[in-house]
């Protein structure tokens, strides 16, 4: 699992887990297919178990990890059909997106799209594709 930086006690600590644990899943620095311990992240954290426990549950109801009773918690294979889903719903929205934009886009946010886009390529060559993702 991916180095910790120190949880922040006014926020609830098992949205912190969640949030952390979450990102830690999407980036695949935690591989689909791992298993996951409610003890090693409380360890991780230095908390108690339930609020790990808490995100476990949030994780699961997002179909990021499976829980397995008597067995444990694994991080879920990514499936390919929901990848694909996904895919098709994006490009409907961003294409509705961009057609209704484009007839009320002045020269200036043209301009920072532009900009936009070149920083997405400089991060894409120097390979820091998480310049692009939200935290959250």
């Amino acid at each position: 699992m991916a180095a910790e930086a120190q949880l922040n006690p006014t926020q609830p600590v098992n949205q912190q887990i969640y949030r952390i644990l979450r990102r830690d899943i999407v980036h695949c620095l935690i591989p689909p297919g791992t298993p996951l311990s409610e003890k090693e992240v409380s360890v991780r954290f230095d908390v108690s178990r339930q609020p790990v426990r808490e995100a476990f549950i949030k994780l699961a109801e997002n179909g990021l990890i499976q829980i397995r009773p008597q067995r444990g918690s694994y991080v879920n294979k990514i499936s390919l059909s929901q990848v694909r889903n996904g895919c098709f719903v994006r490009q409907a929205i961003e294409c509705a997106v961009v057609r209704r934009a484009a007839g009320m886009v002045n020269d200036e946010q043209l301009y920072q799209l532009e900009q936009n886009l070149n920083q997405q390529r400089t991060a894409v060559e120097r390979q820091q594709l998480t310049d692009f993702f939200p935290a959250g």
